[in-house]
């Protein structure tokens, strides 16, 4: 299990690089061992993530029935959690920063927790009544971009490529959770069968 320090440090490190620091990876453990211990972050995501998960379920209310449901949701957990690292080694490689991966896998896993914070914040406010109307939305859009620029800026500093090569690959991360959400969505609307008609 990850300890405490770990945790404090990757917190403060992913802080750190939020106000576009780079000495936020110092925080971060950017070795093998530390880049798969990062991954114990998505067990501390998991409280933020429910929240979202409920929130999005009464906006794209499920029709499956519940065990499709709890497959789909916990796939999809895991495949946002191990999509991007994937992506992102075949990128290191290309950009002959292999031996940065690592880095930029612990980087990420700790940004990613620093983001479900931000939108435990967001989107209820977003989706809410709380804003005037058509505001909501804005707010959305806003802090979408501010967390793309925030990855972008986390893949730069952590790959050490150029601006082009970090929004670029950031843009694939998106559209590779966008991927994700609107499959999660299809599956969980999709209604069973009746009996006999497979």
């Amino acid at each position: 299990m990850i300890t405490q320090a770990e945790i404090a440090a990757g917190i403060y490190g992913a802080w750190r690089l939020a106000q576009f620091k780079p000495d936020g990876l110092r925080w971060i453990d950017g070795s093998l061992e530390g880049a798969r211990r990062s991954f114990w972050v998505a067990l501390l995501a998991l409280p933020g993530a429910i929240p979202l998960m409920a929130l999005r379920f009464s906006i794209y209310t499920p029709r499956a029935d519940e065990l499709q449901v709890v497959l789909v949701e916990i796939i999809a957990y895991a495949i946002g959690w191990t999509a991007f690292p994937v992506v992102g080694h075949i990128a290191a490689r290309v950009a002959d920063r292999a031996h940065y991966f690592t880095r930029l896998v612990a980087t990420y896993n700790w940004c990613s927790l620093f983001q479900v914070g931000v939108l435990l914040i967001a989107a209820p406010i977003s989706h809410g009544a709380i804003l005037p109307h058509g505001f909501g939305p804005l707010l959305g859009l806003v802090v979408q971009a501010g967390l793309l620029a925030y990855l972008a800026f986390v893949i730069r500093v952590s790959l050490d490529v150029s601006w082009g090569a970090a929004i670029g690959l950031a843009l694939v991360e998106f559209f590779l959770g966008q991927a994700v959400f609107h499959t999660v969505v299809t599956l969980e609307q999709a209604t069973p069968l009746p009996p006999g008609a497979a």
